[in-house]
């Protein structure tokens, strides 16, 4: 670019001198030339100003770059991909702390009664009181995946005691592996899948329908006649069925349950449990959303070590149920026979239990009626 622009005022130069020695014909044809060569200058100026413009931009780009402010995270400048597990990204309805999901309930209550007559000192009741405040369990929810197949989950409650003491109890931990929907198998501490509303509903009042469970199915830690929780495999799944949505259960543990009496009396029965047997069928029929029906076997041996004579005695828990929750209705009936037979004896003991609970949802209330027996 430099040779033409000084080619160019080398002509230029020599044009005066042959301006003054020719004639006027030719005068005119170096004029014309003389045009030419100024046209053929402003374009070579122009040229090289944008030269200098697109090698300051070009010096210009480098020098960014090394000034820019680096990501002190790369995370926060990686698109998150359209396809990643929920794990990865933040939770809609867990708080999520170093790889570990958590949630919490808790609960404080009032209670009135509307008699004269003074309350014993018990459930939050002291004599000469017709009610008082007091607390529900503190129920703390902890997941974590481990791989895209296995999680482990935790559930640690703390339930108030006497005088407003406060003790710990690990309702459920589990190693959980899901091969696929037909296998999906959990190791640890659960709750036994005796009936639909122990499986359905777990510690947390705040999970379930009414502000506590029905008689029956009351945790054997306060009296309930079913066992209600155990360590070992559980193992459910879906069962080919087409429309008709069948679903097994499978568990294999030991409760070891240590049962206070019902009736408040003080006494506590310590049943020395061997391993349990349960085998459970569902169904969730895909023509009648809302609808499951199943039935449970459950087998064991118990004897209270308390009591040194005690029988040995056969236990089997026959469950069938059928609920309904669709359209803001639950809709729930379940029936239960508790079997003890003696081991060496001809004694066997049938003790029914039946319970119905009706519910609907009016906005956020949902006033319930049950019946138990």
């Amino acid at each position: 670019m430099r040779h033409v622009t000084t080619t160019m005022l080398a002509l230029t130069a020599l044009g005066i001198p042959l301006w003054a020695q020719t004639g006027p014909g030719e005068q005119d044809a170096i004029a014309a030339l003389m045009q030419k060569v100024e046209g053929l200058q402003r374009q070579t100026l122009e040229l090289q100003q944008k030269v200098r413009a697109l090698e300051a931009g070009k010096n210009a780009t480098p020098a960014a770059a090394e000034t820019a402010p680096q990501a002190s995270d790369p995370a926060q400048t990686a698109p998150v991909p359209a396809s990643a597990p929920p794990s990865a990204q933040e939770p809609s309805s867990f708080h999520d702390l170093h790889g570990i999901q958590w949630r919490g309930f808790g609960e404080v209550d009032y209670k009135v009664l509307d008699q004269r007559k003074p309350e014993l000192g018990t459930s939050g009741f002291v004599p000469g009181s017709a009610g008082n405040f007091f607390t529900g369990d503190l129920a703390l929810f902890l997941n974590s995946r481990l791989t895209e197949r296995s999680s482990v989950l935790a559930e640690i409650v703390f339930p108030e005691g006497d005088a407003q003491g406060y003790s710990v109890d690990l309702r459920r931990v589990l190693l959980m592996y899901d091969l696929s929907d037909h296998l999906r198998m959990a190791f640890g501490r659960y709750q036994t899948g005796i009936g639909y509303y122990n499986y359905a509903f777990r510690s947390a009042a705040w999970l379930q329908t009414t502000s506590d469970r029905p008689l029956v199915m009351e945790f054997a830690r306060n009296g309930g006649l079913l066992p209600t929780q155990a360590v070992g495999v559980s193992i459910t799944g879906l069962i080919p069925s087409g429309k008709f949505g069948l679903n097994y259960l499978a568990e294999y543990g030991s409760s070891d349950t240590i049962r206070p009496d019902i009736n408040g009396d003080g006494t506590v029965n310590y049943e020395n449990n061997s391993n349990h047997v349960l085998l459970g069928l569902f169904a969730r029929p895909d023509w009648a959303r809302g609808l499951q029906a199943g039935a449970s076997f459950y087998h064991d041996k118990i004897s209270n070590t308390e009591v040194v004579s005690a029988e040995r005695l056969g236990q089997t828990i026959l469950n069938a149920y059928v609920v309904y929750t669709a359209h803001r209705l639950e809709l729930l009936n379940e029936g239960f026979l508790i079997r003890h037979s003696q081991l060496h004896g001809p004694d066997l003991f049938n003790m029914p239990a039946f319970y119905a609970q009706l519910s609907r949802a009016f906005g956020p209330v949902r006033p319930f009626v049950r019946y138990n027996t």
